[in-house]
């Protein structure tokens, strides 16, 4: 039996295989860059009570915050203490986008989810990345970015009464919004917001919003590469979607595929 997994900030998807069966079971996220090491060893657990490891003969683990030696070897060690039989091989999720997504093609591909990461790949391999630099500073375009850029106008008064006196509706028992922003598990939080900027995205100031947000994604990352044809994936490119092919017009890239997630794809292409 192999595993094949894509591992997100937010959330995991992990199927297990053999010859005749298929079961994909959806976890918690990881990426080593924010999360403590135990809540990857809280999922292997969870797991091996859906699954005896020691049947598991082939891990492909592709995963958020694997982008240089030390955070795949974090990962490598953790999953080899609980696959001891398996061989186990250890990629970014954006190599996994880029095989999911562009069936041999050349284009730009980018990951938009709790977090951004993009690149662009020959068909074969990644030939050209702008660092992502995380949420401090960069993934730009991620659900982090939106919900900051949300949570910064509603605290200033730059959207509507209307979507304004909405959110305080949903936040009435804890509008203690600047303690939610500095407390060190924000993160989680300011990133769930891109749920309620979906959810009334039609509204004239949140429309505006998300438009400019796409534009800026756009112009810091996307037209560098200098390259005409994008693929997206992730949670945030499929929920707006509509909104960054309405960008993507403005700077001339022509969007060819955009899927939420890449597992299905990932499970095709290694078992033929």
């Amino acid at each position: 039996m192999k595993i094949i997994a894509d591992v997100g900030g937010t959330r995991g998807r992990w199927v297990f295989i053999n010859k005749s069966s298929k079961k994909i079971i959806e976890t918690r996220g990881f990426n080593p860059y924010i999360h403590e090491i135990n809540i990857l060893n809280k999922i292997l657990k969870e797991l091996n009570n859906s699954f005896e490891f020691d049947i598991i003969k082939e891990v492909k683990y592709y995963g958020a915050g694997i982008n240089n030696y030390q955070s795949e070897k974090i990962v490598i060690d953790t999953l080899k203490e609980s696959l001891k039989d398996a061989d186990i091989e250890v990629f970014s999720d954006l190599l996994g986008s880029c095989q999911s997504l562009c069936n041999n093609k050349t284009g730009i591909v980018s990951i938009l989810g709790t977090g951004s990461n993009s690149c662009l790949y020959d068909g074969k391999k990644i030939i050209n990345q702008i660092n992502s630099l995380g949420h401090l500073i960069g993934d730009e375009g991620s659900a982090y970015s939106l919900g900051k850029r949300f949570i910064k106008m509603h605290l200033r008064g730059e959207i509507s009464s209307e979507i304004s006196k909405s959110f305080d509706r949903i936040n009435k028992d804890d509008k203690n919004y600047l303690s939610k922003i500095y407390d060190k598990n924000s993160y989680q939080w300011i990133t769930g917001l891109s749920k309620f900027i979906h959810d009334n995205k039609e509204e004239k100031s949140l429309k505006k919003m998300t438009i400019h947000h796409f534009d800026r994604y756009f112009d810091e990352i996307i037209v560098k590469y200098n390259y005409h044809k994008l693929y997206l994936t992730g949670s945030i490119s499929y929920f707006f979607e509509k909104e960054i092919k309405q960008v993507s017009k403005s700077h001339n890239i022509e969007i060819q595929k955009v899927i939420r997630d890449p597992i299905d794809h990932l499970v095709k292409y290694h078992v033929k």
